[in-house]
């Protein structure tokens, strides 16, 4: 059904300047989402659409099944830590940096809107919030999480420097073209520091504290299409 706006008909087939404009606003409801009320309640069901033919869901839970089931989703585990602490990145194993902790792909996608999310947990050692000495300030650390597809970053987000265990969900959406696209996640703790606390296990060694971890996550997307 035709909606007109409010502009006029003028003389001579003119149009006003923002007609076209205001065309399109009216209308993009209908061109980008799956807003379908301007068609019969009966024109799609399950009996005459294909599959996929209205959007695709590709879920993948990221925390292992085979032990160490607290490794999480780091590429950096270390299995030297103490038994009561969760076996993760340590100042042993990271020196900063981004690092990947899934890879995957959006098979079949038929191009339009995508929404994609990721969601798990993190725990920061408060420990090394602070120095070892007053020669430096205190080091707060951070973990950050991006969701990358295509080679483009979707959503980004940095946690609180507070410490401890922490819950997130981090999501965002993106237009894309027909085919398979990558999705890269992502994590990022702040680079150790000149004074960061080390502690001594005897010898010449260090104790190999959790520092960083990233755990019971999972990556969900919605592609969505006309």
């Amino acid at each position: 059904m035709k909606k007109w706006t409010s502009h006029q008909a003028l003389d001579g087939n003119l149009i006003e300047a923002g007609q076209v404009n205001a065309e399109l606003r009216d209308h993009q409801s209908s061109m980008t989402t799956l807003d379908r009320t301007q068609l019969p309640a009966s024109s799609f069901g399950a009996s005459n659409l294909a599959p996929y033919a209205l959007h695709r869901m590709y879920v993948v839970p990221l925390t292992p099944a085979a032990p160490p089931a607290e490794a999480g989703e780091q590429p950096i585990v270390d299995t030297f830590t103490p038994a009561e602490q969760f076996q993760c990145a340590t100042a042993q194993t990271y020196g900063g940096g981004w690092r990947t902790t899934y890879t995957g792909a959006l098979t079949g996608f038929r191009g339009g809107n995508l929404f994609i999310e990721f969601q798990g947990c993190t725990y920061v050692n408060p420990f090394y919030h602070q120095t070892s000495s007053n020669e430096y300030p205190p080091n707060p650390k951070f973990f950050a999480v991006r969701i990358i597809v295509g080679g483009v970053v979707v959503a980004e987000s940095m946690g609180s420097g507070a410490g401890g265990c922490t819950g997130f969900r981090l999501f965002g959406t993106s237009q894309l073209p027909p085919g398979d696209h990558e999705v890269l996640v992502q994590w990022r703790g702040t680079a150790p520091g000149k004074d960061d606390p080390i502690v001594e296990a005897g010898s010449g060694s260090f104790y190999h504290l959790a520092t960083y971890h990233l755990w019971s996550g999972k990556c969900l997307a919605i592609g969505r299409w006309r």
